[in-house]
């Protein structure tokens, strides 16, 4: 398949889980659904199923750059060619995994437990909450359509492991990176709208 069909493809899956969970949160959470930054979810959406900049190369100096480029799971491709570092021949675990948007959600846990006096670090919280679902969000729609694509294949697998760890792998990681956002999503609770006329 063409690298920029491929990029599409996963654009398109990505948009289409992101439509799901989104419909999600507006059925069953609105209170999120209000709280989360749609613009924030989107770009994190985009970044993780497709890259963010997939349909070309801007030549803008810092936007052209291959991290922009390309998916976040496919970041161990550019990591292995800089480092050589097994690990990350492509279909790592490390990457083909919601593991990193996973430690973004413990930091802003982490953060959130603490006594934020200034607006500049509860919206920095916000932030952060709202880059890492989106960023899980779009990882897992990238593993669902490459676990599609590789079943008119040779099948699924994670560079390292078997045939059934691999799809158990798969299972693992679509569950947590669908299940943990929709999760914090069904805690978040309605922001209390001060009345003016409350003494």
């Amino acid at each position: 398949m063409p690298a920029f069909l491929d990029k599409l493809l996963h654009f398109a899956t990505g948009i289409a889980i992101g439509v799901g969970f989104w419909w999600c949160l507006e059925r069953y959470a609105k209170p999120a659904a209000r709280t989360i930054n749609p613009l924030v979810f989107l770009i994190m959406l985009i970044w993780g199923a497709s890259g963010l900049f997939f349909f070309r190369k801007l030549g803008i100096p810092l936007l052209s750059g291959t991290f922009f480029y390309m998916a976040v799971p496919d970041w161990d491709i550019p990591l292995y060619e800089a480092t050589g570092l097994r690990f990350l021949i492509h279909r790592s675990w490390l990457f083909h995994s919601v593991i990193l948007p996973m430690g973004l959600l413990g930091g802003w846990f982490w953060l959130s437990q603490r006594q934020l006096q200034s607006v500049w670090q509860r919206t920095f919280t916000s932030l952060l909450r709202d880059t890492a679902i989106g960023l899980s969000v779009g990882m897992s729609a990238h593993l669902m359509w490459d676990a599609l694509l590789s079943s008119t294949r040779r099948g699924f697998y994670i560079r390292g492991f078997g045939g059934a760890t691999s799809y158990l792998w798969l299972v693992f990681n679509l569950a947590i990176g669908l299940g943990i956002p929709l999760l914090i999503a069904w805690s978040v609770r309605p922001t209390r709208q001060i009345n003016q006329f409350d003494s």
